[in-house]
């Protein structure tokens, strides 16, 4: 049985809601809605842990690539595969490989996490505002408040796709594209692949790189919203 223990400092740097919370608390003292439910501020500190994940797996996600593109300056013709040759496998440093792997998962899984999160945050402080809308629908709705902006949808879709791929599809077999020299990309594919027609068997960095600029986007644009939901309520 534990008796005795020593608590870790937690303190996140992503400041996101905060600005929601002190337009909740304005609010609430001046009587104009509920204080939300304690589920409300769980989410909160939650969105906030992940938020610090996701910027420190990108981290290290460029940490990695960037490692990885130091095997492949002046690579011999004998390691690079076309669809007519058939190149030699490119051996690389087993641990960098296997990290890379992990935090492409992590990455994916912690943004989509994030996102399911954000729905139930936003849930919670609409029922508190007393606006009506079942939790089936959030993510309905999420999308709606950013199309109203003029902001790209399509990485929900991409996150979405991409998660599933990683987790139930992907071998997963790791490639680079050397097509351009100033401009190499990342391929993660589901199958040892002769072509690439066919975009549902790969993924790619600049992928990923499209899913962080959506969400990033994402985040103030929703900030914004809410603010503006608490700012208007007059009970």
């Amino acid at each position: 049985m534990i008796e005795k223990w020593v608590h870790i400092e937690c303190i996140f740097n992503n400041k996101w809601g905060l600005k929601i919370i002190n337009e909740i608390n304005k609010a609430v003292k001046e009587g104009r809605m509920e204080s939300p439910s304690d589920t409300f501020y769980d989410y909160s500190m939650s969105i906030a842990i992940r938020l610090d994940l996701i910027g420190r797996l990108l981290q290290r996600l460029s940490r990695h690539f960037s490692e990885i593109e130091k095997y492949i300056v002046d690579v011999k013709d004998e390691y690079i595969f076309t669809q007519s040759k058939d190149g030699f496998a490119l051996r690389i440093d087993e641990e960098l490989k296997l990290d890379l792997l992990i935090d492409i998962d992590a990455f994916l899984f912690e943004v989509n996490s994030c996102c399911e999160l954000l729905g139930q945050y936003m849930y919670e402080l609409y029922s508190a505002l007393g606006i009506s809308i079942s939790k089936e629908n959030i993510g309905i709705t999420q999308a709606k408040i950013l199309k109203e902006k003029k902001i790209n949808t399509s990485w929900f879709r991409k996150l979405d796709e991409s998660r599933n791929f990683f987790i139930h599809n992907a071998a997963p077999y790791i490639a680079i594209d050397v097509t351009k020299n100033e401009s190499k990309n990342l391929i993660i594919m589901k199958e040892n692949l002769k072509n690439f027609t066919d975009q549902r068997k790969y993924i790619t960095i600049t992928t990923l790189v499209e899913i962080r600029e959506g969400f990033r986007s994402s985040l103030p644009i929703f900030q914004e919203h809410l603010i503006d939901c608490v700012r208007s309520a007059s009970r």
